[in-house]
């Protein structure tokens, strides 16, 4: 017995893993953190690919992942990741960008992870290990937690604009993708996210197109990610209009999101009186408010 599970391990190990980081304008110290916890992964990974979408500053690797880059790492006796950072000469949204970079990958799985988001030291082994049992399963994810669960805003973005996770592991309809693993097989099967998905609704899709190829979405109950984004009125806002589908003033309109957010907000309003949850009533008003805000500020801009 314990010569197989050694054997199984060896087999796992060997499975070559790249990671994608579609990163637009970021916090330079989240995508440090974000690089960090992805070197540190217990399961060894082979590249990591950094594509810059376009942003108005080109993204800077940190100095120490500068070190690692495609160019420089042959040169040094490692077995740490190589660091590729790509760039794209205009932002083309997020599914371009991991196309960009998938399409460069030769590795048998190939983890796709946002900035803002740390996965576990354990979490690539968890993934591969749940994977090497299911063949027919493409793509694999686990539960997402914040870094400060208790601040107000961040406990309203958990309940409200992130999923609920299950405790046992099993199919999903989706997986949600702040920090996926997929089979390349599947990838190429499907052939990648489809772009016209900029910056919402891509990991349904894919998943979607997955299922309708044979390819099954898991959700792993062991292990995790942490979630160190910044919670404010404004970004909460800005999710808030992407879910109600307002884009900018030439994509949506205005007098619809007006209706639909107001709806929508009462809606949850009046959920959280009745449940007792009272003290998300001024976030559920700010909110609205701010999402708003943006929108006709962003009209009258134009």
């Amino acid at each position: 017995m314990g010569r197989e599970t050694g054997s199984k391990h060896t087999i796992e190990t060997a499975i070559q893993v790249d990671v994608v980081i579609p990163a637009y304008g970021e916090r330079a110290d989240a995508l440090d953190a974000t690089l960090a916890a992805c070197v540190k992964q217990t399961h060894p990974v082979a590249r990591i690919f950094v594509v810059d979408d376009g942003s108005p500053t080109p993204i800077v690797l940190p100095e120490w992942a500068a070190e690692l880059t495609r160019d420089a790492a042959p040169a040094l006796e490692t077995d740490r990741p190589q660091i590729v950072l790509a760039r794209l000469t205009q932002n083309a949204g997020i599914s371009a960008a991991r196309n960009a970079a998938i399409a460069r990958s030769h590795a048998e799985l190939v983890a796709c992870v946002n900035v803002e988001v740390l996965p576990a030291t354990d979490w690539l082994r968890t993934c591969v290990a749940y994977l090497a049992d299911k063949p027919t399963v493409g793509v694999v994810y686990t539960r997402t937690v914040p870094k400060r669960p208790d601040r107000l805003l961040t406990r309203w973005r958990m309940r409200f604009q992130e999923p609920a996770h299950a405790e046992v592991s099993g199919p999903a309809l989706f997986a949600h993708g702040h920090a996926v693993l997929f089979r390349k097989a599947a990838l190429d099967t499907v052939g990648g996210y489809d772009v016209r998905f900029r910056r919402h609704h891509e990991d349904s899709d894919i998943c979607r197109r997955m299922a309708e190829a044979g390819w099954a979405t898991h959700y792993i109950a062991e292990s995790a990610c942490v979630s160190i984004q910044g919670d404010s009125l404004q970004e909460l806002a800005k999710k808030q209009l992407r879910d109600s589908g307002w884009y900018s003033p030439q994509e949506s309109s205005l007098a619809r999101l007006y209706g639909s957010l107001t709806k929508w907000t009462a809606v949850r309003a009046g959920r959280n009186f009745v449940t007792g949850r009272w003290y998300f009533l001024p976030v559920d008003v700010a909110i609205w408010w701010c999402a708003l805000w943006q929108a006709t500020l962003a009209t009258l801009r134009r």
